[in-house]
């Protein structure tokens, strides 16, 4: 609990901004905090300056600046909130937290949540300034007072009520454009410009990107770009006789752009820089475009946590928009469910029903999939693409089995059976036995030693290599360089006269800010390595002590995402073969024998590399060149059964080398990957 001695000392700013638009803006609600600040005799630092800095740097506090922009008011945990709420328990002196008002602290789903929210930064003997009031410190051990409890009540129900009318006003705002041929928002498709336009359609001027306008009588429509429309026009000519995947990797090939080439982006919590590579899905995604035909779509997915798009107006949340985390889940509508407009142009393809025709074809080959993405859950398929069937050459594909789960031969799958047997093994078996095989490879005695000496010498080559230091060194002058350039630019945007000067040099201020925050993240990823240059006896031993984790673990082995990382890091692969057995009155493939191998180690015979689609492989007209053979064929040769008695797979010879031979020249390949199953391991 702080000190009564010092009721009026410091004072500290927070507001959270969505960006929308608002009574007062962030600036002038700085200029508020100070005039509240010089009345209360409070010491108040921020500026209106520092705040507009903040915005444009994506910084959450700076000095007694506390800021959250860009975020919704219902989540509840943000970092200059957080970081707002620690200052509050290690700084006694701050008396006063300036907010403008309570939607700015939180826009609650529950209204009791803003109450205790609210509640948390008064438990700190701390008085709460509002535009419209101030509330003083709870004291330990008081009740809150009944007026006050009502008030912050009511005010927090209001502002979450008020996000759910803004989500109505949004939905029906988007119809009404929607229907007139007008952009309803967001970053244009490729192939396509935002422009500012009369009611009629007449465009006034292309919109720089992220340029914002309000102008009684207009709105924003998307324009064709022609040089665009000649890469549109050509991947739409190469889909009539080619997949979408190799339009994507021939385009990649020849090193046309992609439509987010070199923009920043954030996935999975990583913030990185697009490559430019073409997908297939980016490729279906631009000929789907109504846009091409004139026609503006809305309402292809329904998303958000208050209202939901429908044909029939916005409707509420069901259980079906939902994840079993309980988050909202973005829901793909039917075509038939679209709200469509006549656009402000016309048709950017010379012949629609050709491209209708083109779309069908699309349709056709996408089949049932169509709109299913891919399961990013990699915990429950360990194996995937590393388990082989010997008689054929293919992988084997996962497949639901009961409670578990278990790989199928992919030929028989896609062929339906015409052309492989029904060869199949139980999931979590084979994942246990490639674990127990690598805990052998790891528990040979001369493999140890030789793991050891390299480990070691590949610690003491990147304790001699200083490269990153001068890096690091070359860096931080930049920085300073960057900071220093700042400063001169700040002064100029202070200085600007008239809007042309402050719009050129504020445009020269924010590429600054950007280049600053990726040197500060590549600065700290090289200090962080100033930390990795400790006692190399101790780091091979902590490596070693890792790796006897797995060579002694439990019968069950890791499991889930830490196996996968395990063989995809050691490269292991898993090679199946199969004979009918007699089981009872039916006859069964089983398992008869097989081989693992690790890191560059070939395999046993030539991979299945042809084309994998389901109607090629049923089709009888068309011959492939590396058609798979039926499992009646023989076994491959150097196959050795695991279950002799007497026999060792690991003793066993293979022809010209063995397997301990094989696995040990394949060591200098993978060391440093059994170094990352380590630290995998670790955490």
């Amino acid at each position: 609990m702080k000190s009564q001695a010092n009721p009026s000392g410091r004072g500290v700013f927070y507001t959270r901004d969505s960006g929308g638009n608002h009574e007062m803006t962030p600036t002038e609600y700085v200029e508020w905090a100070q005039r509240e600040a010089g009345k209360l005799g409070v010491v108040f630092s921020g500026t209106s300056e520092g705040i507009t800095k903040m915005i444009r740097s994506g910084s959450s506090q700076s000095g007694d600046i506390f800021l959250d922009f860009g975020v919704k008011g219902n989540v509840l945990s943000r970092d200059g909130l957080n970081a707002l709420l620690a200052e509050l328990q290690r700084d006694s002196n701050i008396s006063h937290v300036f907010i403008p008002r309570r939607d700015r602290l939180a826009r609650p789903d529950n209204p009791l949540d803003g109450v205790k929210l609210e509640n948390v930064i008064r438990g700190t003997n701390t008085t709460v300034v509002y535009t419209n009031g101030s509330y003083a410190p709870i004291a330990r051990g008081s009740r809150q007072q009944i007026g006050d409890l009502i008030t912050s009540l009511v005010d927090f129900d209001k502002s979450g009520e008020d996000r759910r009318q803004l989500a109505q006003k949004i939905l029906d705002a988007q119809v009404a454009l929607a229907k007139l041929g007008f952009s309803t928002g967001g970053r244009p498709a490729f192939g396509f410009r935002r422009w500012l336009a009369k009611l009629d359609g007449t465009p006034v001027r292309q919109l720089a990107e992220g340029e914002r306008v309000r102008m009684a009588g207009h709105h924003v429509v998307w324009l064709p770009d022609e040089q665009q429309m000649k890469i549109i026009r050509r991947i739409l000519e190469m889909l009539e006789t080619m997949p979408a995947a190799r339009v994507a990797a021939q385009l990649t090939a020849e090193g046309v752009p992609s439509p987010d080439a070199g923009r920043w982006r954030t996935d999975n919590g990583v913030r990185h820089q697009v490559r430019g590579d073409w997908h297939a899905t980016t490729i279906i995604n631009i000929a789907r475009n109504p846009l091409l035909i004139a026609v503006v779509a809305y309402g292809r997915r329904s998303m958000g946590d208050q209202l939901r798009f429908s044909p029939d107006g916005p409707r509420e949340l069901t259980d079906a928009d939902f994840r079993d985390d309980e988050k909202p889940k973005v829901i793909r509508n039917p075509e038939a469910n679209y709200v469509t407009g006549e656009a402000k142009f016309e048709p950017c393809v010379e012949d629609v029903e050709r491209h209708q025709n083109l779309i069908d074809k699309l349709n056709d080959r996408a089949g049932c999939q169509r709109g299913k993405p891919r399961s990013k859950d990699r915990e429950n398929n360990p194996l995937g693409c590393r388990v082989f069937d010997m008689a054929c050459g293919w992988p084997m594909y996962r497949t639901p089995h009961v409670e578990t789960y278990r790989y199928k031969c992919g030929c028989y799958m896609q062929s339906h059976g015409t052309k492989c047997a029904h060869n199949t093994v139980d999931g979590p078996t084979a994942t246990r036995f490639v674990i127990d095989s690598l805990r052998q490879r790891i528990g040979t005695p001369r493999l140890r030693e030789k793991l050891q000496r390299r480990l070691r010498s590949l610690a003491e080559q990147e304790s001699a290599e200083p490269a990153w230091e001068q890096e690091l060194s070359a860096k931080q002058t930049e920085l300073a360089q960057l900071d220093a350039d700042l400063d001169k630019v700040a002064r100029n945007l202070a200085l600007a006269d008239g809007k042309k000067q402050h719009d050129a040099i504020s445009q020269i201020f924010d590429e600054l800010m950007e280049r600053r925050a990726n040197l500060e993240k590549e600065v700290g990823e090289l200090e962080g390595r100033s930390g990795r240059t400790g006692d190399l006896n101790s780091e091979v031993d902590v490596a070693m002590s890792l790796l006897e984790t797995l060579s002694e673990g439990t019968s069950e082995g890791p499991t889930g995402i830490v196996a996968r990382e395990i063989f995809d890091l050691a490269n292991a692969r898993l090679f199946l073969n199969f004979q009918p057995k007699q089981v009872k009155r039916r006859v069964l493939n089983k398992i008869v024998g097989g081989m693992v191998t690790f890191g560059s180690a070939p395999p046993p015979f030539e991979i299945y590399g042809g084309p994998t689609g389901r109607r090629i492989i049923k089709g009888s007209a068309t011959k492939l060149a590396a058609e798979p053979v039926g499992c009646e064929s023989p076994t491959p040769p150097e196959v050795v059964s695991s279950g002799g008695e007497g026999e060792s797979l690991g003793n066993r010879s293979r022809g010209d080398r063995t397997s301990i031979e094989l696995f040990s020249n394949s060591l200098a390949s993978w060391t440093n990957s059994l170094i990352s199953i380590a630290q995998a391991l670790a955490t």
